[in-house]
């Protein structure tokens, strides 16, 4: 019975670690999008000001600068929000919940394939023996 409430677990903290996930993903490509707009409108700005400044020497040079480097805060601000926003601390929780069920789980059907040939033995001395080769064999597999 253990062993399937620690699958249910471990499917549960499967299924809230991806949709924590994707969630992340999804506002991190948000911001993102944001992010490349604003870069957009940096590179028209920076190619209206050299514009400006080779067809005039005089003030709307500076002010599309101005707007040039009001742009590029912004993108920068974008940016920076776009990589925070991909660390969740509630599917990393699941995530390592999941791992603690995946493991205990492994660990209770290991120590019930030991103990079955021993259970299902008519002998004792067979029944040990077959739990050893049982044991020996799970310990190889485990190790690859």
């Amino acid at each position: 019975m253990r062993l399937f409430r620690l699958a249910r677990a471990a499917m549960e903290a499967e299924g809230l670690h991806l949709r924590r996930m994707l969630r992340a993903r999804g506002i991190q490509a948000a911001l993102a999008g944001v992010a490349a707009a604003f870069a957009l409108m940096l590179l028209m700005m920076l190619h209206l000001a050299a514009f400006a400044a080779l067809a005039r020497n005089g003030g709307p040079v500076g002010a599309a600068l101005l707007v040039a480097v009001g742009d590029l805060v912004l993108l920068t601000v974008f940016l920076f929000a776009a990589r925070r926003a991909g660390h969740d601390p509630v599917a990393e929780e699941a995530r390592l919940v999941r791992q603690q069920a995946v493991r205990q789980l492994g660990d209770g059907a290991a120590r019930a394939l030991v103990l079955a040939p021993l259970l299902r033995s008519q002998s004792a001395k067979k029944g040990l023996l077959g739990a050893a080769v049982t044991a020996m064999l799970i310990g190889l597999l485990s190790r690859r």
